[in-house]
């Protein structure tokens, strides 16, 4: 049975409505295919941006249909919309698993066929293009300059005691977080969710820090910028410490770097993300480091190596312990990472676009990590 894809959110909370129309409406709408069209009904405020980007073939006006089908009672968009699809004799739709529920309801309650696809509306998003990856690459090339803020502070810092002082003040994750988001800012991308966690903090891999940096202890920093004119995602980890690493501080973050350059090693079409995760968690574990959950605590590694990242951060194509097969086009993260309590936390991450014989960069920082 062939049946129409239907679509409702916003264009800054699902990508997939993103990806179908181009435009970043900030209002929930809904965008459809009807009888081989692709089309969308908004209200007057979007209807000219919409038409204007020529990604779709109809955009209808909700402003009047809603009056029009309603016939002196204003309808609202989920009404209008059943009118469309029921004028174009549409019996049967697909939503994604996240449709809204009140909205499902009423398009079962009018009478259609609705399927909740457990699988992705547009599996394609899956292989990247060349503008696609241009775009993550640039959003990248953000994220470096955000590491290159935090370590030109760290530089000009100065240890006092079991502080952190720049410019005459205690320096913080809120600092470092706040001067990342506004350089990427400038830079047309919005930063936001910055990890910068230092310590015990970043034994939690998505805390993102609060409170006084403290000298000698390991810093994750995790940037993933936005971009603000097409809305894709770069995604970066560095790790940092300003004073001087303890030798099992030192012998922790080496064997991150290894581990990367391992995984990255074995990127290729074709390679089933499983082995290469494995591979990672076996390498930590003949190196002496065991994932473990002690007193209420996970401690090793113990996240996937890596995730897909395009207009959502972290998209379906995975390397982790589940079966993925790896194809040309697919933009994945590689990030081991070790965290244990007393010594702290340590996570290496680059974007990379997977090819035929192996991996290119789609990101780009140093790895040195001590900071004087």
């Amino acid at each position: 049975m062939k049946r129409e894809i239907v679509l409702r959110g916003s264009c800054q909370t699902n990508s997939d409505i993103f990806y179908f129309t181009g435009v970043a409406v900030p209002d929930p709408f809904y965008a459809f295919t009807l009888r081989g069209k692709k089309c969308a009904l908004v209200g007057a405020l979007e209807l000219g941006r919409l038409r204007n980007a020529g990604r779709l073939d109809e955009v209808f006006d909700l402003s009047l249909l809603s009056e029009k089908f309603g016939k002196g009672i204003r309808l609202d968009d989920t009404g209008v919309l059943i009118h469309l699809l029921k004028k174009s004799k549409i019996k049967a739709i697909v939503v994604s698993a996240d449709f809204p529920a009140l909205q499902l309801e009423k398009l079962r309650g009018a009478g259609f066929d609705v399927a909740v696809s457990e699988k992705p509306l547009f599996p394609e998003r899956d292989i990247k293009d060349n503008f696609e990856m241009r775009e993550i690459a640039k959003a990248n090339a953000i994220a470096s300059l955000g590491f290159e803020r935090i370590e030109n502070i760290l530089r000009e810092s100065k240890i006092s005691g079991r502080k952190i002082i720049w410019h005459d003040n205690i320096l913080t994750s809120e600092i470092l977080r706040y001067e990342v988001e506004k350089t990427s800012l400038s830079k047309g991308a919005d930063a936001l969710y910055t990890i910068v966690a230092g310590g015990n903090q970043a034994c939690n891999p998505h805390e993102v820090g609060h409170g006084a940096i403290l000298p000698n202890s390991l810093i994750v920093a995790d940037i993933f910028p936005r971009l603000r004119s097409t809305g894709y995602f770069g995604d970066m980890t560095r790790t940092f410490l300003k004073g001087e690493p303890t030798s099992a501080q030192s012998s922790l973050v080496e064997t991150v770097i290894k581990a990367q350059k391992l995984a990255l090693s074995k990127v290729k079409d074709g390679v089933d993300g499983s082995v290469i995760h494995n591979a990672v968690d076996d390498f930590f574990a003949k190196n002496g480091y065991f994932t473990e959950f002690k007193k209420g605590a996970w401690g090793g590694f113990f996240h996937s190596t890596g995730h897909g990242v395009g207009l959502d951060i972290h998209e379906k194509v995975s390397i982790s312990p589940r079966k993925c097969i790896l194809k040309t086009g697919n933009v994945i993260t590689v990030e081991p990472g070790l965290y244990y309590r007393g010594i702290g936390g340590c996570r290496i991450e680059d974007t990379v676009a997977v090819e035929k014989n192996g991996m290119r960069k789609l990101s780009k920082y140093h790895y040195n990590w001590v900071i004087k």
